[in-house]
């Protein structure tokens, strides 16, 4: 299974790479550090699920799950996000 975790922090991807290895060691993780980094992974490797963020700088999460469900329906997609404010 291939897992690709879409975020724009570097600290917070790795993390999630970690948790999604401690949990499923067999799976092969691929970090993309934005929207459009993430749709040059989906075109040129096969993608099982995606983690996305959905507060990014360049096209924001939502924008990048749209485009994701025309181009790549049958991919399972689970959007995160935090915010600061308590």
């Amino acid at each position: 299974m291939r897992i690709l975790i879409v975020d724009d922090h570097a600290l917070v991807r790795r993390g999630m790479t970690y948790v999604v290895k401690e949990g499923f060691p067999d799976c092969e993780v691929v970090e993309a550090e934005g929207a459009t980094a993430a749709l040059a992974v989906f075109r040129s490797d096969k993608i099982d699920l995606a983690l996305v963020d959905v507060r990014m700088p360049d096209l924001d999460g939502l924008e990048l799950l749209r485009t994701v469900k025309a181009e790549w329906p049958d991919v399972p997609v689970i959007m995160l996000s935090t915010y600061e404010n308590a």
